[in-house]
């Protein structure tokens, strides 16, 4: 690891630290200032750590994306920007599930079938418990069908990496893949605080399992075996 990337990783933690003291004391400003800085380190660090012939633009792309989106909702009280902030987030999940697609490869979703079966089936009842938690907030907001969509979207995203990690069956593998699931936590508690109640912890526990996941699926994906490098393992185990 170089020095560089030391000092990046450090940096980051810095300010991951503030913010979330911040989220939790509810100190708005350093929380405001913090937040915009997460995602472009996040990407840095991802750009240096990942090896070349492994760095991936769909992975990069998507935290980006989510920079945009951290920045547009930090007014998060003007529906107009609530809704262009999650269009952000949105297709930052596109961006995660195509790579997951990419690198699972399609052949392993004929092979794997029955198990595409099984994480369809849960995540599908997990979905189901959940946007019937939040629909009548989307009535409410006027954005029932957007609301179903991003829904369905975050189940697509839990299912691809769920594939992912059982065709690879790696520690960084089942982290991507855990990242991926704490999505929907984070999405889940924000809807409440936009649509529901507004818990003081709310911003918090939002934030904090949002780093969570975007720092789990950059470092799962960094360190990410390709189907050469898993077909080789595979046979010589």
């Amino acid at each position: 690891m170089s020095i560089l990337l030391k000092i990046l990783i450090f940096l980051y933690i810095g300010f991951v630290s503030v913010h979330l003291f911040s989220c939790f004391f509810a100190f708005e400003n350093p929380r405001m200032v913090t937040k915009v800085f997460l995602m472009p380190f996040l990407s840095i660090i991802y750009y240096k750590a990942t090896p070349k012939e492994k760095f991936s633009k769909t992975i990069f792309v998507g935290i980006i994306l989510g920079f945009c989106g951290d920045v547009i909702l930090l007014n998060d009280s003007y529906l107009p920007l609530i809704l262009l902030g999650i269009a952000f987030f949105f297709f930052g999940h596109v961006m995660y599930i195509i790579n997951f697609i990419i690198e699972t490869g399609i052949r392993n979703y004929k092979k794997y079938f029955i198990f595409l079966v099984i994480i369809s089936t849960i995540y599908y009842k997990y979905y189901k418990f959940a946007f019937n938690n939040l629909k009548e907030g989307f009535i409410r907001g006027e954005i029932l069908i957007p609301g179903a969509c991003y829904m369905f979207l975050l189940a697509v995203l839990c299912i691809s990496s769920g594939i992912y990690a059982y065709t690879y069956l790696n520690i960084y593998a089942i982290l991507a893949h855990f990242g991926a699931f704490i999505f929907t936590i984070s999405d889940f508690i924000l809807a409440r605080k936009m649509f529901y109640e507004d818990n003081k912890y709310y911003q918090f526990v939002i934030m904090a399992t949002y780093i969570l996941a975007q720092t789990l699926i950059c470092f799962g994906m960094a360190n990410k075996k390709n189907i050469i490098e898993n077909e080789k393992t595979q046979k010589i185990s």
